[in-house]
């Protein structure tokens, strides 16, 4: 494989429609408020809210450079333009929301700017449950349990809190209209459609929230459980400065936000608790800090430095990925079904006689001796996991939101990892779209992630043949437009066909950006694997990659070095 020396990616660092990620340039535009938010911000205002709590412990100043450990090494954030007074951003303001939380509450710097079930143990701990990180609108499974506004040292308390403590999942909830629903105003999904093309229901109900009558199905609702999405790096997340179509890009799990502006007021007014938009020049200051947040492994255990400081030419950490993105920003074009399409977006190399992307550049350097005999021997087998991500071709089939779009013969093609994960040293997608890949759903002809008892599972009845590479035919009086036969779609979490009403869209998630994945397990939209391991076992069953035990090390060293 052959590593080209000047690698270029097209990003567009344009986070709303009028938004220009520099201070002395940024100019924002009237927020539009998705169809179905104010239905969403209404429910969630008028829940309980936890007594007694603290304020949050903030920092006074986020530094410029920030290092803390994760469980193989070091993890580390870097803001070009300079430390952030927190008492002037909006980031980390109390407020504009109702129940003293900022978005600091859940975004850590030790944790990548998420958060993950050893920090939210922590939190409890520190604060004898009294932070606003453990408000029942979300953090609990079901925002009304007894549990979810019991005394922090009643024993109900963490247990109304599975998904929070084990997985580091969030409840959102969600516009669903059903037939077990009123009519009206709220017969909505949260992009608009009053009319969706599915039927959904509710099949198991672990804590009684899908059929709660305030913010369950009967209320044209439903709760998914989501891990948090982290803060820094949103340089590299597509959107766009055209006028065309599509409306929502890869910002959220669901694709349901259209930018950083109205990712942040939705936020708010959501996890908030609140009703009230933000004033505009606060979030700008909210987005700006995001903007201008970056994140990744700057040390390995093993292998010692990943920057390049010690001299052996490694590109890792986040000074190297802000330098690299200053370099590389030529203009795009946008394609209705690809997304952004950029001369250089998609860096193209030729392997075993088909083209692939290639991925990251970021360690070739390990391949030359330098440094400890063992440092040495993990620095390769980094290396190598880099050239695998990108160079070890297996067929990938069935994978909705990329085969069909496509049009790939009998839904399969050859590729590599970096078919997905396919922008140049950020490993998210050079495409809009989001994927199904068979996360704790039914998908068909492939292997899938089995379904688990801490998840609810939603039944979705589709007109025959609307699903892309499915099919489970049922006769039930739950099929749409009447019909008697139709297919049933079974998953923990719609996706994006929760947001569209559109089947094709059902159990589409969007493609993660992998910088800085070594600090926030568990993984996934639901935090369904624990491990990368896990994830490498998954994806192994999946697409019959065939990975001897040595290749799986290889691409774990690496996807932790990043």
């Amino acid at each position: 494989m052959q590593r080209s020396k000047h690698v270029i990616l097209c990003v567009v660092l344009v986070f709303t429609v009028g938004l220009i990620a520099t201070a002395a340039e940024s100019q924002t535009v009237p927020y539009k408020a998705p169809p179905g938010m104010s239905i969403i911000a209404t429910i969630a205002e008028n829940m309980a809210s936890l007594e007694n709590i603290l304020k949050g412990n903030i920092p006074p100043t986020i530094p410029q450079n920030q290092v803390f450990p994760d469980p193989t090494g070091m993890t580390a954030s870097y803001q070009p333009g300079g430390a952030t007074n927190t008492s002037d951003n909006a980031f980390f303001s109390s407020i504009i929301t109702k129940n003293q939380r900022t978005c600091f509450t859940c975004h850590q710097p030790l944790d990548g700017w998420g958060i993950n079930p050893p920090q939210i143990l922590a939190e409890f701990l520190t604060t004898g449950g009294q932070s606003p990180l453990f408000h029942p609108i979300d953090a609990a499974d079901r925002p009304d349990s007894p549990g979810a506004t019991a005394p922090p040292w009643d024993p109900r308390f963490v247990a109304a809190r599975s998904q929070l403590f084990t997985r580091g999942n969030f409840r959102i909830g969600l516009n669903a209209p059903n037939p077990l629903g009123p009519p009206g105003e709220s017969y909505i999904t949260f992009g608009g459609n009053t009319n969706p093309q599915w039927v959904l229901t509710v099949a198991y109900d672990p804590f009684g929230s899908e059929m709660d009558p305030v913010y369950g199905l009967p209320a044209n609702m439903l709760s998914v459980y989501r891990r948090v999405i982290p803060a820094a790096n949103k340089a590299f997340v597509l959107q766009y400065n055209v006028n065309p179509s599509p409306e929502n890009f890869d910002i959220m799990w669901d694709a349901r936000e259209p930018n950083l502006e109205s990712q942040f007021i939705d936020a708010t007014l959501f996890h908030g608790q609140t009703t009230i938009v933000p004033d505009p020049t606060l979030v700008t200051q909210g987005v700006l800090f995001q903007s201008g947040l970056f994140a990744g492994q700057s040390y390995d255990m093993k292998a010692g430095d990943l920057t390049g400081s010690d001299g052996s030419g490694a590109l890792g950490g986040p000074v190297n990925l802000y330098n690299w993105r200053e370099s590389t920003a030529p203009p795009c074009t946008f394609d209705p079904v690809f997304g952004l399409q950029c001369s250089s977006l998609k860096v193209k190399q030729i392997v075993g006689g088909i083209s692939v992307n290639v991925g990251s550049q970021l360690y070739g350097a390990f391949a030359t001796p330098h440094g400890s005999a063992s440092q040495q021997a993990q620095r390769e087998s980094i290396e190598r996991g880099e050239l695998l991500f990108s160079s070890n071709i297996f067929t990938i089939n069935l994978v909705a939101g990329l085969n069909d779009l496509k049009g790939d013969v009998n839904g399969a093609e050859l590729g590599t990892c970096t078919t997905c994960h396919s922008n140049v040293n950020v490993l998210n997608s050079a495409a809009v779209s989001p994927k199904r890949v068979g996360i704790m759903d039914n998908s068909t002809g492939v292997t899938v992630m089995p379904f688990t008892p801490d998840f609810p599972r939603f039944a979705i009845y589709c007109p025959t043949g609307t699903i892309p590479f499915f099919s489970n035919p049922v006769t039930s009086p739950h099929c749409p437009g009447g019909s008697p036969t139709c297919d049933e779609f079974d998953t923990t979490d719609p996706g994006l066909g929760l947001i569209t009403g559109l089947c094709q869209d059902l159990g589409k998630m969007k493609v993660p950006i992998l910088r800085g994945v070594a600090s926030r397990a568990p993984y996934f939209h639901g935090g369904n694997a624990m491990t990368l391991d896990d994830v490498l076992n998954f994806y192994n069953k999946r697409f019959n990659l065939n990975l001897t035990a040595q290749q799986k090390q290889d691409l774990i060293n690496y996807l932790n070095s990043l």
